[in-house]
């Protein structure tokens, strides 16, 4: 049986943080969802009662304002993640304590003060939960080279992360020098899942791919992450 405990990160300029909002904000206009009746199970936390590209077009301006200088329009402002597990693996914990210890993760990964959203997403293929922080350092500038610049950083987060996921029986893929698969950059990720979701769909047309599962919502209680604003 699969364990296995999966992150993927993507950095992202000021001009592509809308697109990525767009994203999670409507649901329905996905090709691939699914579960659409789960939608009601998804949840989103935000710090800011503001959209990602008004909190980032703010740091940019502390930023100028600090430095007298202008921030580059290719400068990488936002990291998401995207983390989840191996299917064989659901229903084998408790969701909520997951999602509170990737959190807890990633604010200790990127900087307490540096996520502004996260969403868990139910009506997709598997449960998965993305976060979005912004890249700057102790000095509120933006320094993506803090956490990417070399592959070891990105090593030292994959093991990480597969620490933080032991408690739940999760464990760490093998490494691409082990194993000799090439890097999935997440965009080529999201298209693989898309590509074998568009699979199984066909496959259910044609009689072939049965799911008779049935998904009861669970009602969300809407303070449950109130103590991270």
């Amino acid at each position: 049986m699969s364990n296995y405990a999966i992150m993927r990160f993507a950095k992202y300029k000021r001009g592509s943080v809308a697109n990525i909002e767009r994203h999670q904000n409507h649901r329905e206009r996905l090709k691939y969802r699914k579960h659409p009746e789960r939608e009601c199970e998804n949840y989103t936390w935000k710090k800011y009662d503001e959209t990602m590209t008004q909190t980032v077009r703010k740091a940019i301006k502390e930023q100028e304002r600090a430095t007298g200088r202008k921030v580059r329009k290719d400068t990488n402002t936002i990291c998401e993640t995207v983390l989840t597990f191996s299917k064989e693996m659901n229903g084998m914990f408790d969701l909520w304590e997951w999602v509170k210890a990737n959190v807890e993760w990633v604010k200790e990964a990127f900087g307490e003060d540096k996520l502004i959203r996260f969403d868990l997403h139910q009506d997709e293929s598997q449960t998965h939960l993305h976060t979005f922080s912004l890249m700057t350092d102790k000095n509120g500038l933006f320094n993506s080279s803090r956490f990417f610049n070399k592959k070891s950083q990105v090593i030292a987060l994959q093991d990480s992360y597969a620490e933080a996921m032991a408690p739940f029986g999760l464990i760490r893929g093998q490494s691409k020098e082990q194993t000799g698969a090439a890097h999935q950059t997440l965009q080529e990720w999201r298209q693989a899942e898309n590509e074998r979701l568009e699979r199984e769909l066909q496959e259910m047309t044609e009689g072939i791919f049965a799911d008779d599962k049935e998904y009861t919502a669970q009602p969300l209680e809407s303070d449950i992450f109130d103590d991270l604003r």
